[in-house]
């Protein structure tokens, strides 16, 4: 049951880090001033055109949570329990991975 609860919270907290915005982006502008943007990994991952690793990770916070509230109301099936766990663990890799993509994206300007 710990383990259930600890999940939920920290798929939420990776929903929450995702939001937050903490890189910041420079670009000179055509004046020669330079401009700068504070964008959170979210912003990053729409400007960089891969905003589908978000709406991903959406998906698999879900089925954690559903799930893991699921094994709280008494649903004791061994099925749930490996869905909580391998949902867990993708939304894991996958926010890694988002991490990963956006430090080292770079904003495409059309």
């Amino acid at each position: 049951m710990l383990l259930t609860i600890l999940s939920m919270i920290v798929n939420v907290a990776y929903l929450v880090i995702l939001n937050i915005a903490f890189y910041t982006d420079r670009a000179v502008m055509p004046t020669g001033g330079i401009r700068e943007w504070h964008r959170s990994p979210v912003a990053r991952l729409q400007i960089a055109d891969q905003s589908f690793l978000f709406y991903l990770q959406i998906v698999l916070a879900a089925v954690s949570i559903i799930s893991g509230i699921l094994l709280l109301l008494g649903v004791r099936k061994s099925i749930m329990r490996i869905i909580q766990t391998v949902s867990t663990i993708g939304a894991t890799v996958l926010f890694v991975i988002i991490m990963i993509v956006t430090a080292d994206s770079n904003a495409r300007y059309v």
